[in-house]
């Protein structure tokens, strides 16, 4: 009932921003009506033939279509053309098509390769350096590289606003290859030094503990920068208030210049035009992403978690406080018993009887020694009792189990349309998800749900050792540390067997988007605070001191992070059991994936996640729960 509670708020939440703030624009569409064509030689031939846009608010927008990579005469030269088609709406808002056209001729020749054009690309002034060949390469037929031919056309004026086309072409005995860059250069915004007193506000939804931390980063940003004072209030609670506090703050028009979310979160944000475009900042020349500060040593995965908010990557977000999922077990147990540490779903099949026969045994002693001076047959009736709470695995996340365990069979969750910004829900008429279901059906004895034990997560269970492996947050890893009883291992999350090359791990964690509120001295003084909170000494210091995972590559490699992840205390099974987390998440950090976040996709996980509960522990009608999840999800999209 609390989770389904929960996403009723969620949606009302939802829907007050929609209808209260301003509707995000939606980007025009250019239909093509043949994306691929092939004219002879010296054949006329217009690109603009049979092709249209719309655009939601502006209506017919086909005579304002442009054309880059196709010149007058390009028809008379056997080759290959990308042709790019671009329109904007009033909203500024732009769509882009390709067609591929083929010209051929009288030659035995094959056209040559170009790899590596970007269509299109964005700059803003004053970040520095533009190369539009960088990254670029070209192939003759046979292989050879010819890139040092390649000829660029076309000007560009990196110091001001508007569009260019710039051609890039090869040729190789008589045959070209051609394709264009979109070039946008726009005014970034961004003052040329931070010069004003400014005060900034950073909400959060961290407990007291990590907002001090946190206080600690803006204490030493503010000796650097004695102009500027950093506002950090009190933590939310959790992050639905977080959401639901800022919601209503954007409704009413007075929100803090920074805040702390999940991708979903952002999503519903830009939905109220309330999240500030951060790529101006960190392509910045003077104050962006550089040097030791460079965005390439950014984990790559948490680049991409940050950049899915539009079909051009843009940045909505950096990564913060990060985390994943691992195999939590009882080390004691398992070194008792002479088990090795499981690496497949099966595996813990196959040891299961071991851990529940050592499982029975626990909670039979544990009933003796809660009473004294009564028989074993005097408590047959608790004992059984028990015993019967005793499953030798758990998942603390029924979102996540559903999600993981659907992607490690082969199966389907949901996908963004960019086109639309709206989710597509996937799982309930796939067979890989049903199948992934059906196994945790058929295992059900094996694996539970914290929801077993009427419990949240799953760690109270681990501890009173009713459960022997625990699939749980890093970052919450240490409250499975019993005070006293076993020591804990950490490993990474198992995977299927059966498809080894689709190991998978959930992505978790927040981010940090600034607000689209405030001066543009307040602007980029929080942006350069954001920069602060994920440098390296930063990052690293965060990492060690709550469990959570370092964003930079450099952090990792650190000396005082790698000490830390190779010396794990011997006396502090706190901080042992936060250098084991690290270790396993570093270990799986190739698999770990993030879902697309749009609005609704909070309550699909809420879905799946309740479908689950009915698989495993309720009727167990597989069908009947995915095609109900369907639908409640459907009506939060």
């Amino acid at each position: 009932m609390k989770k389904v509670f929960l996403s009723i708020l969620v949606l009302l939440g939802v829907l007050t921003l929609s209808a209260c703030a301003t509707k995000r624009n939606q980007a025009p569409t250019i239909t093509v009506e043949n994306p691929t064509q092939v004219i002879q030689q010296g054949d006329d031939f217009d690109p603009l033939e049979g092709v249209t846009a719309e655009d939601a608010e502006d209506g017919d927008l086909t005579d304002q279509i442009t054309v880059s990579g196709y010149e007058t005469g390009d028809n008379d030269v056997i080759g290959t053309y990308a042709i790019t088609l671009s329109v904007e709406d009033s909203g500024g808002l732009k769509a882009t098509a390709t067609i591929d056209l083929t010209v051929e001729g009288e030659t035995n020749v094959e056209p040559p390769q170009l790899f590596g054009v970007v269509a299109e690309q964005l700059y803003y002034i004053g970040s520095g350096d533009y190369d539009p060949l960088a990254g670029v390469t070209a192939q003759a037929p046979d292989g050879t590289d010819i890139t040092d031919t390649i000829e660029v056309s076309g000007a560009y004026l990196l110091d001001t606003a508007g569009t260019y086309t710039i051609n890039i072409r090869v040729t190789y005995e008589g045959v070209r290859a051609s394709r264009s860059i979109l070039l946008t250069v726009v005014d970034s915004g961004i003052p040329s030094a931070l010069t004003d007193n400014v005060t900034i506000e950073f909400w959060h939804a961290m407990g007291e503990d990590k907002a001090n931390l946190i206080r600690g980063y803006a204490d030493e940003f503010m000796d650097l920068y004695p102009n500027v004072t950093i506002v950090i209030p009190e933590g939310a609670g959790n992050y639905d208030t977080l959401k639901s506090n800022m919601i209503n703050a954007i409704t009413a028009g007075d929100f803090p210049n920074m805040v702390q979310g999940y991708p979903d979160h952002v999503a519903e944000y830009l939905n109220g035009n309330a999240v500030l475009n951060l790529n101006p900042y960190i392509y910045s020349s003077a104050f962006g992403l550089n040097g030791d500060d460079a965005l390439d040593d950014v984990i790559a995965s948490y680049l991409e978690e940050n950049t899915q908010y539009d079909a051009n990557g843009t940045f909505y977000s950096l990564p913060f406080n990060k985390s994943t999922e691992v195999m939590i077990y009882n080390q004691t147990v398992f070194t008792k018993l002479g088990l090795d540490v499981p690496e497949t779903w099966q595996d813990i099949v196959d040891i299961a009887p071991q851990l529940e026969a050592e499982g029975r045994a626990i909670a039979r002693q544990k009933v003796l020694d809660a009473n004294p001076g009564m028989t074993e047959a005097e408590l047959a009736t608790e004992i059984a009792a028990a015993q019967a709470l005793v499953v030798p695995a758990a998942y603390d996340s029924t979102g996540n189990a559903f999600i993981t365990f659907a992607r490690q069979f082969g199966g389907a969750y949901t996908s963004l349309n960019f086109s639309t910004f709206e989710g597509e829900f996937l799982w309930h008429e796939n067979a890989q998800t049903f199948a992934a279901m059906q196994f945790l059906k058929d295992n059900k004895d094996i694996f539970t749900l914290p929801e077993f034990w009427d419990q949240d997560y799953a760690s109270t269970p681990f501890v009173n050792q009713q459960t022997f492996v625990t699939i749980g947050s890093s970052a919450g890893v240490t409250y499975n540390v019993p005070s006293s009883g076993f020591e804990i291992g950490v490993a990474p999350v198992p995977y299927n067997e059966n498809m080894p090359d689709e190991k998978a791990v959930i992505q978790q964690g927040t981010n940090i988007s600034l607000m689209n509120t405030g001066t543009a001295q307040e602007k980029l003084a929080s942006w350069l605070f954001l920069k602060y909170l994920i440098s390296t000494e930063v990052t690293t210091h965060w990492a060690i001191n709550t469990g959570y995972l370092p964003v930079r590559t450099s952090a990792y490699e650190s000396t005082e992070y790698q000490d830390f992840l190779n010396n794990p205390s011997t006396t502090n099974a706190q901080a042992r059991a936060i250098a084991l987390a690290a270790n396993a998440a570093y270990q799986q950090s190739g698999h770990m994936f993030f879902d697309p976040a749009f609005i609704g996709s909070s309550r699909a996980r809420n879905q799946v996640g309740l479908a689950l509960e009915r698989i495993m522990l309720g009727d167990g009608n597989i069908q009947a729960a995915l095609d109900e999840a369907y639908n409640e999800a459907q009506k939060g999209a």
